[in-house]
């Protein structure tokens, strides 16, 4: 056990350097991209950040789908190492991408003190903050170390991170002054999309395939009651901002829809 513990520690702290190695070189590249000399300080931050991030959900979305596929024959008992591993990556990642945030919003109230800086930043990112506590100290170790099940679960929820390189793609777009174009539009449809499958509606199917396969139990009632408490809070923590965010993303999809609307009749007129 021991020896797993320093692996991970150790796996955990090379992943952690090679993420801030990674959003150093990003930095690095864009100051020197002709496309984005213009941005300040903040703006740049945030495309380093959103392109940081892109990558971690690519990564994790694909241990994520082979996770789920080595394990869907046995969702209560089937293990996939992989996934142990990329437990402590994506652990370092959002250990990371605490700092990162804090970069992106540094810029833009560096001249407050630093006490009214921090209160700024905390109201400003609180669900965000918390989001990453909640996935750095409860939804990792329950899933790897105090769990029982299979790491057909630990695989579902890195499968929530398939809609992050689409969620960044936005900010990325948005900030090279390419708002208005097609590229944009599309984009965000297929964000909000991929968004509800893979952080809102993967929740019930992840339980609809481990009832499923549950036998011992009567009911699917009594199946579900027999799953510890902290499994379905952790699912809860991480359900819960993701309702918030689409809910967030359809309201602006059909800000855009109506915007396209009204300039249609526009034109007709």
């Amino acid at each position: 056990m021991m020896d797993m513990v320093k692996t991970q520690l150790a796996i955990g702290a090379y992943a952690f350097v090679a993420w801030i190695v990674l959003y150093l070189l990003i930095s690095t590249i864009l100051r020197m991209w002709s496309r984005t000399s213009h941005l300040s300080k903040y703006h740049r931050a945030q495309v380093t950040e959103s392109f940081v991030s892109g990558v971690q959900g690519v990564a994790c979305a694909v241990v994520g789908i082979a996770t789920v596929s080595a394990c869907r024959h046995d969702v209560m008992g089937a293990k996939y190492p992989l996934s142990l591993y990329y437990s402590s990556i994506g652990t370092a990642y959002f250990i990371y991408d605490l700092w990162a945030m804090f970069m992106s919003h540094y810029p833009k109230k560096a001249y407050v003190g630093p006490i009214s800086f921090l209160m700024s930043y905390f109201k400003k990112n609180i669900l965000m903050v918390l989001h990453h506590i909640a996935i750095i100290f409860v939804l990792f170790p329950s899933l790897v170390y105090y769990s029982s099940m299979g790491d057909f679960f630990c695989g579902c929820f890195f499968c929530t991170e398939l809609s992050t390189p689409f969620v960044n793609a936005r900010v990325i777009l948005s900030r090279l002054g390419l708002k208005n174009s097609k590229l944009y539009v599309v984009n965000g449809l297929v964000m909000l999309t991929v968004f509800a499958m893979c952080r809102v509606a993967l929740f019930p199917l992840m339980y609809a395939a481990y009832l499923s396969q549950q036998t011992i139990a009567p009911s699917h009632i009594q199946a579900l009651l027999s799953v510890p408490l902290r499994c379905h809070l952790s699912c809860l923590v991480v359900l819960a901002p993701q309702i918030y965010w689409l809910n967030l993303m359809v309201k602006g999809a059909m800000a855009v829809l109506r915007k396209d609307a009204s300039s249609l009749v526009d034109k007709d007129d």
